[in-house]
């Protein structure tokens, strides 16, 4: 017998009369070179997986003979393969749960009622809870997908297949080539105006996805029952009952019923992006270009996902033949905290073998920390877009990942053993009493990392004060100039044709002014206007084409390393064309972002801080001194410190020159030791990292320093 022999519970239901019910089909399945028993309902569409010798029980329920009877019968002809009395009280309450037993004495079934009642009310609270998340079903699909079947068998076959592949590869490439419009068009996909197409976007590629997982389900002989509305977050989305699908012998079938509503999305997006990349300004642009999105994006990201049980989850589990994969992992962990943590050595394990309980530990623990991080950033989000919501979220949220799991294993160590629940209450003070000491008490070292560029204490950029075209480049990139020294001409045939038209402007208002002297002398004073102001355009023309003669502000190196990529080109007013730096005195600037600006009240020696540039990061460069410019600044010191220049600043979405941050920040300087900077690190714009130690604190009051400046930040408490 297996594990479990004897019962308390078993008193409540040895005289039950039970069976199952006669709308019950078995199969059989194999997962991973076991033999499973698959249960199907085929008026409720559900199921249920059980061993073979479970099976055999169940087959000898009759609802004549009670439940003792048969089992007792069942031990003394097949004494190793009968199900040991726990392992039948809980596969009962399960089935009855399911729905797929009927009784002939009900009152005979306490233990299994009491159990179905306690399922029904965690189910009725997770209802409660999970306000943001219904199913409403709508109709029976399943004849009007009879009536297609030849339909679905031509869009789900090889030839489908073809069509597909050839769709995504011209939607890939139609992508790559406008990839820089996608990215600047994806900074508006939230904006408010563009929310209504964001929606029917969703909901059309939603349809897509679902009547796809139902077109592969009914291909293979499977039936797709419901068709309805799920309430996500807030947002009406529709969705099918593929479950049948389970029943599929083939575990390559399954997968591809799971993997439907992706490919779908794909091929979806796939056109969209060429509709959109061949069509202009409109309302068919924008919904292309939302579709695109849509379809691209919620396949990668969370359809894609394994850790999180979507089509990818399921997709996994029956490819390494696993059911119920997220449920045996959590069970696994669990087993884990009662072996090692309260000493039940004797507590069941769902894993088999090593190689389940290499799954069930990797993928347990891999989905805790992801659905974490998911669920904080869905609270983030919500709570920037609805706060009241958001914290109705944050509340449900820490009822039912903290508070419940929390409140379940207070009601075990209620009712455990003495021994058991003084193990455990030393266990869970032990683990309480850590986490106090790691999070509140013991001050761990922290040092901030400051991204920052090297540059010349003594540099020129220069602008062009005028539109023009590049003529001629005097001096290379990177060659040493003196001050005065020609670095570029450039041309504009414009400028030149206004400064001759203003000179001739002169030349007829002083004419006009003589013959005022000698007749109307009251003209005189108009006239004399006029000339100065015509005198103050020459001056001011004259400046503008003397600049573009481009020529050394200093002493130094001339950086323009793009510059002659625009030979013969135009040159907008006040674009950057190079800047001359002096690579003889060099420093390292820093961005301290103000919500750390308070870890930094007084700054460290410089010997304990260290610099590392890119392309050395292995090597610490020694530095002098360090200096916080006292006040803030938003303009950064190079690109390559944001976001678009490969950076970690958040860069303002309106700034095309990708120096603007999104928020205030203060300036670091490090200054080096004589000899600290190689030669050929010496280079102007160069990034690195400056690390510097600041006090050390326990890692909670950090972690509530971050929370409270959030909260300030983001919404003002």
């Amino acid at each position: 017998m297996t594990q479990g022999t004897l019962s308390d519970s078993w008193y409540q239901v040895a005289q039950a009369r039970v069976a199952l019910l006669p709308t019950v089909e078995a199969q059989a399945q194999r997962y991973r070179g076991q033999a499973w028993v698959l249960l199907e309902d085929g008026y409720s569409h559900r199921f249920f997986r059980v061993t073979p010798q479970a099976y055999e029980f169940l087959r000898a329920l009759d609802g004549e003979r009670t439940v003792d009877t048969i089992w007792q019968d069942l031990a003394r002809r097949h004494p190793e393969g009968t199900p040991g009395q726990e392992e039948v009280v809980r596969l009962l309450s399960q089935l009855h749960l399911s729905s797929l037993l009927f009784f002939r004495e009900q009152p005979h079934a306490d233990a299994i009622s009491e159990r179905l009642q306690r399922q029904r009310s965690r189910e009725f609270v997770g209802r409660l809870l999970s306000f943001m998340y219904w199913r409403f079903p709508l109709f029976g699909l399943d004849r009007w997908l009879d009536r297609m079947l030849p339909f679905i068998r031509a869009c789900t076959g090889q030839v489908a297949g073809l069509v597909w592949l050839a769709a995504v590869l011209w939607g890939a490439t139609t992508a790559f080539e406008h990839h820089g419009a996608i990215s600047n068009g994806s900074e508006g996909l939230l904006s408010l105006s563009n929310l209504p197409i964001l929606y029917l976007a969703t909901t059309l590629v939603k349809v897509v996805h679902e009547l796809a997982h139902a077109f592969v389900c009914k291909r293979y002989g499977g039936q797709v029952p419901t068709f309805g509305v799920m309430v996500l977050v807030l947002a009406p989305l529709p969705y099918v009952d593929a479950s049948a699908s389970w029943g599929l012998r083939n575990k390559w079938q399954r997968a591809y019923v799971g993997a439907a509503g992706m490919l779908a999305e794909v091929f979806l997006a796939a056109l969209a992006c060429v509709v959109w990349a061949a069509t202009a300004d409109g309302t068919v642009h924008s919904m292309a270009f939302n579709v695109m999105i849509v379809g691209s994006l919620s396949s990668l990201i969370f359809n894609g996902n394994p850790l999180l049980r979507y089509d990818a989850y399921y997709i996994l589990s029956d490819l390494v033949e696993m059911p119920n994969l997220y449920q045996k992992a959590q069970a696994q962990w669990l087993h884990y905290g009662a072996k090692w943590l309260f000493g039940q050595r004797e507590h069941p394990e769902p894993a088999q073998d090593r190689h389940e309980r290499l799954w069930f530990t990797a993928y347990g623990a891999l989905a805790f920390i992801y659905r974490w991080i998911v669920t904080l950033g869905v609270l983030a989000y919500v709570t920037d877009q609805w706060f009241g919501v958001g914290v109705l979220m944050a509340l449900t949220t820490v009822i039912t990942m903290v508070l419940m799991p929390a409140s379940k294993l207070w009601a075990w160590l209620r009712l455990a053993s003495g021994t058991l629940r003084t193990r455990a209450f030393a266990a869970m003070g032990g683990l309480v009493l850590g986490a106090w000491l790691l999070l509140f008490v013991l001050p761990l070292p922290h040092a901030l990392r400051l991204p920052g560029v090297l540059e010349a204490r003594q540099s020129s950029p220069i602008y062009l004060q005028a539109p023009a075209r590049l003529q001629e480049l005097a001096v290379r990139h990177g060659q040493r100039v003196s001050k005065g020294e020609l670095l570029a001409r450039f041309d504009n045939p414009e400028l030149t044709l206004q400064a001759d038209m203003i000179q001739g402007q002169i030349a007829e208002t002083r004419a006009q002014l003589g013959l005022a002297l000698s007749g109307t002398p009251s003209e005189i004073g108009p006239l004399q206007g006029r000339l100065d102001a015509l005198v103050a355009r020459r001056v001011e023309t004259e400046k503008l084409l003397a600049s573009l003669e481009v020529r050394a502000p200093q002493d130094g190196e001339w950086v323009a390393p793009s510059l002659h990529e625009r030979l013969d080109a135009w040159v907008d007013r006040a674009q950057p064309i190079g800047e001359v730096v002096d690579r003889s005195a060099l420093r390292f600037a820093a961005v301290l972002p103000q919500a750390d600006a308070a870890e930094l009240s007084t700054l460290p020696p410089a010997a304990e801080s260290q610099l590392r540039l890119a392309g050395r990061r292995g090597e610490a460069l020694n530095l002098s001194t360090l200096r916080m410019v006292p006040y803030q600044r938003q303009r950064l010191m190079s690109p390559s410190l944001g976001f678009g220049g490969g950076g970690d600043v958040a860069i303002r979405p309106d700034d095309s020159t990708g120096t603007t941050a999104a928020e205030a920040f203060f300036e670091i300087q490090a200054e080096f030791a004589p000899g600290a900077l190689p030669a050929d690190l010496a280079m102007h714009g160069m990034s690195g990292v400056l690390r510097v130690p600041v006090a050390a604190k326990p890692l909670g009051s950090r972690l509530w320093s971050g929370l409270q400046q959030l909260l300030q930040h983001r919404y003002g408490l």
